[in-house]
C-alpha cells in the first residue's frame, strides 16, 4: 500500500469506541474475552452461548465480530512502571523500573508472543444494512467517500451509545478481560496494523502519518 492510500484509509474521525469512515457509516468497537469455558459443564455452555446469542440479537443494529491475531496488551503495566519510575527518587530503582518496562515494550512488539482479540463491530448508518463492512480489513475504508455530513456526528455519538451498551451487555456473560470501548490511540495503532501490517511491523506511527492520524483523534 502507497503512502497516498494509506492516508485516504485513514477515517474520517476517530473517538473512544467508534471510528467514522469515509463514507458516513459510524462503527462502534468494543473489546473484550471469552468467559473460562474449560471450567463449565456441557449444560453451563449451553446456557452460556444462548445468552450470548440473545444479547447479539438484542442489539437494534448489526454486530460483527473479528478475532485477530495481535501481539500481547501490555500499555497498562507499562504505563504503571514509568509511573513508578518518575516517582522512585532513587537512580538504581529508576535504572531497574525503566529497564523492567523497556522489556514489556519489547514484549509487545514481538511476533513470537501473540493473543488472540476479540473485537464486536457495531455498524450505525444511513445506508442500506448490506453496505456495512465484512472483513476487518474492510472495516476501516470504503470506496464511496461521502464527507462529512450534517449526520455524521450524530452518527458518531450514536455509535459510541450503542457500542457502550453492548460492552455492558457483553461484561454479564463474565468474560475476561471485561468487554469495554477500545480508546482511541488503541484504535490508530489497531487501524495502522491491520490497513498495512508490514509497514506497521517495521515503523512505528511517525512523522507526516502521525500528525494526520491526530488530526482525526477525538477524546470523549
Amino acid at each position: 500500500m502507497s503512502m497516498t492510500e494509506l492516508h485516504r484509509a485513514i477515517p474520517q474521525r476517530i473517538v473512544r469506541g467508534a471510528i467514522l469512515r469515509s463514507d458516513g457509516c459510524a462503527v462502534g468497537l468494543v473489546t473484550g474475552g471469552a468467559p473460562a469455558w474449560d471450567l463449565r459443564s456441557r449444560e453451563s455452555k449451553a446456557r452460556l452461548a444462548e445468552a450470548y446469542h440473545r444479547t447479539l440479537l438484542a442489539q437494534d443494529a448489526p454486530v460483527d465480530i473479528y478475532i485477530i491475531d495481535g501481539p500481547p496488551d501490555l500499555d497498562q503495566e507499562m504505563t504503571e512502571l514509568y509511573r513508578r519510575s518518575n516517582q522512585a527518587g532513587h537512580p538504581t530503582l529508576t535504572a531497574v523500573l525503566d529497564d523492567m518496562a523497556a522489556y514489556l515494550e519489547e514484549c509487545a512488539g514481538a511476533t513470537a508472543s501473540r493473543h488472540r482479540q476479540t473485537i464486536w463491530a457495531i455498524a450505525c448508518s444511513d445506508g442500506p444494512a448490506g453496505a456495512r463492512p465484512r472483513t476487518i480489513g474492510a472495516l476501516w475504508s470504503a470506496n464511496n467517500v461521502a464527507g462529512s455530513t450534517p449526520r455524521a456526528s450524530a452518527l458518531l455519538t450514536e455509535a459510541v451509545e450503542r457500542a457502550r451498551r453492548l460492552a455492558d451487555a457483553l461484561m454479564t456473560l463474565g468474560g475476561s478481560p471485561q468487554p469495554r470501548l477500545l480508546e482511541a490511540e488503541e484504535i490508530a495503532r489497531l487501524w495502522f496494523r491491520l490497513v498495512d501490517p508490514v509497514r506497521a511491523a517495521r515503523y512505528p506511527l511517525q512523522g507526516v502519518l502521525l500528525e494526520r492520524i491526530r488530526s482525526v483523534v477525538r477524546d470523549r
